[in-house]
């Protein structure tokens, strides 16, 4: 198998600033782990009005593997279990937080959920597998 360039690009769908297509993310670290909040346009609806799950289910992948990043940490998912309580709809905040688990070696447990005014709409769980460490935990 090729080996991967994991070098940031700032061309991610999630956080890129340089992808005019992208989410352009922006996190801040809480006492519990890391948050960012979105309120998704009509470019990224399923059904009218309703935020496609695909699209929630990025945005908690990313807060997860953006935590381990910000922890010097280098990782791929390798398994994202998502369980959608309520539909996300077109224009409304979402709150997205994530925090660690578990480390294991080269293996991060981690939990992340989506809520809107306080109300779960989505949470997720997730195994990442460390393929390197960060330069500098801070440039993440």
């Amino acid at each position: 198998m090729k080996r991967l360039d994991l070098a940031d690009d700032s061309m991610c769908f999630a956080c890129g600033k340089a992808n005019p297509d992208g989410l352009h993310l922006e996190f801040a670290d809480t006492d519990a782990g890391l948050t960012t909040t979105i309120a998704f346009d009509g470019r990224f609806q399923g059904y009218h009005d309703v935020v496609h799950g695909g699209l929630v289910s990025t945005v908690l992948d990313e807060t997860m593997v953006t935590l381990l990043n910000r922890m010097g940490v280098v990782a791929l998912t390798a398994e994202l279990t998502v369980r959608f309580l309520s539909p996300v709809m077109v224009g409304e905040p979402i709150t997205f937080t994530a925090r660690l688990v578990e480390s294991r070696r080269n293996v991060h447990r981690m939990e992340a959920e989506a809520t809107r005014d306080g109300e779960l709409v989505a949470r997720s769980t997730a195994r990442f597998i460390a393929v390197g460490r960060t330069a500098d935990p801070s440039d993440s």
